[in-house]
């Protein structure tokens, strides 16, 4: 066996681990959901809520995103990149602490903004002060094709946050507090643990390093900003211009979705190097050819999951959080105009149209912000679902308007996507409709199911052709040579 196979070999164990871990990882909130909302108050979770999507905004912002620089630095100081590494980690320390020095002074402005107490101020800085180095120790292991340690920090850190956070709360009289105390402090203590250990195996701060991480990763925080701020920032506004208890509803729907959000994270992962590969290869046919059958797939799965939005409610929150089955069709409908425009969003990174992306971002989260501010106070919550559809209507326009601008948008069929969302938008009402008569709804549900079973068996040829990456090809390459040795 040849060094390069080997290689491959490690390449291959390492991408697959990754997949394994991080749905280990995200469906962990997905399956403890239903316990939370039962040993908590709507309000309670609402809070909580609130609290981690600031914590996200400010993870942004307060730290630059300095770890981001870590992947292109591999090419730049190969040779010293624990150096990089510790020297970009204490830069992005002092950034932080910059910022959390501001807010303590600022302190009663800043627990108002972001609704919560002077304890709960601190412990999310603490935890901003540190967080980075994970991210930071986890791209030198992905550099390196060490999976194992990535495994073995991703799930202590969800593990120990979720199973913290249960314990307490059932034993503290604050629930939220006890929510709070037990998901941060796993996460600061590991994080604190591998900030040591980068810092004493680099053992350098440089500000020639200084200067390339703050040049790679400062453009990087807009885009990055405006993309949480059009997806997330509809918790923060609920809980501000509504209440905690609207959140909760709004965020368990969310919570809902997250299948659909890592279906189509993957499926994405799988369809990009293919379709780069096609375009490339200048071959446009195929690219437009099953781009279809992909499209309609993702569409069965997300109708299906439309259709039994009342019962995963149910069996996630309880009777109480039923009423936020009319959350779900706007959300669900804005994940396949998501996944539309991510089909064209890729031709704009093939040609290297990066700044343009972020630009539609922007444009996307301010209108979204001020349809917020309009429509939250006036219809509610739901209102969020549909401000945010709205946002990604305008990044699917947007995207397709630059793809036009590069000669591009006959790659793919454009009237078969008009069509597709257009049907998407009308299926909101139906769906709505169908929340009220149960019997045709499951009728309907049988018949999708095995419409889903049907389609891909019959186009089973073409699903193992969009997977035949050449990740894909070079794992069934291995095992025949396994096969043959």
């Amino acid at each position: 066996m040849n060094n390069n196979f080997k290689s491959n070999n490690k390449v291959i164990k390492a991408g697959i681990w990754y997949t394994i871990c991080n749905f280990v990882v995200k469906g962990l909130v997905f399956l403890t959901m239903p316990i939370f909302t039962r040993i908590m108050t709507s309000s309670d979770i609402g809070m909580f809520s609130n609290v981690t999507s600031w914590v996200s905004i400010l993870a942004i912002v307060t730290t630059f995103e300095i770890y981001s620089s870590v992947s292109l630095a591999q090419f730049d100081y190969k040779k010293d990149l624990d150096s990089y590494i510790s020297s970009s980690l204490f830069l992005g320390t002092l950034i932080t602490l910059f910022f959390y020095i501001i807010v303590l002074i600022f302190h009663n402005f800043f627990q108002s903004l972001f609704l919560v107490d002077f304890f709960t101020l601190n412990l999310i800085f603490i935890y901003l002060l540190v967080y980075p180095s994970i991210q930071m120790y986890q791209i030198r292991c992905r550099i390196r094709y060490e999976y194992i340690p990535i495994i073995v920090t991703s799930l202590l850190n969800a593990v120990l946050s979720t199973g913290a956070s249960i314990i307490l709360v059932l034993f503290m009289k604050n629930k939220l507090q006890g929510r709070i105390i037990g998901y941060f402090t796993p996460l600061i203590v590991i994080s604190f643990v591998v900030y040591i250990l980068l810092i004493a195996r680099g053992k350098s701060i440089s500000k020639k390093y200084w200067k390339y991480a703050l040049k790679i990763s400062f453009p990087l925080i807009w885009h990055l900003l405006a993309g949480y701020i059009l997806g997330s920032s509809d918790r923060i506004m609920i809980t501000k211009l509504i209440s905690a208890d609207a959140n909760a509803l709004y965020s368990v729907s969310y919570t809902v979705s997250m299948v659909v959000s890592i279906l189509w994270s993957s499926m994405n992962n799988a369809w990009s190097p293919w379709a780069y590969e096609k375009m490339d290869e200048k071959d446009f046919g195929s690219l437009k050819k099953n781009s279809k059958p992909y499209t309609i797939f993702f569409l069965a799965v997300v109708y299906l999951f439309m259709f039994i939005t009342p019962e995963l409610l149910l069996i996630m929150g309880g009777k109480y959080y039923l009423q936020a089955k009319y959350v779900m069709p706007p959300v669900m409908v804005g994940y396949i105009f998501q996944f539309v425009y991510s089909l064209y969003v890729n031709i704009e990174f093939y040609h290297k149209k990066q700044k343009k992306i972020a630009f539609g971002t922007i444009i996307a989260a301010f209108i979204n912000i001020v349809l917020n501010f309009i429509f939250i106070p006036i219809f509610g919550y739901i209102a969020a679902a549909y401000t945010t559809l709205i946002g990604y209507i305008c990044l699917f326009i947007i995207h397709y308007i630059f793809v036009k601008k590069l000669g591009c948008t006959y790659w793919y069929d454009t009237k078969f996507f008009a069509k597709i969302l257009l049907v998407s938008l009308m299926s909101i009402l139906l769906f709505n409709l169908l929340y009220t008569f149960n019997i045709i709804r499951y009728s309907l549900i049988v018949i999708s199911f095995l419409y889903i079973i049907i389609f891909s068996i019959k186009n089973r040829k073409i699903i193992i052709s969009i997977f035949k990456t050449r990740k894909f090809s070079l794992m069934i390459d291995l095992f025949k040579r396994k096969k043959e040795a």
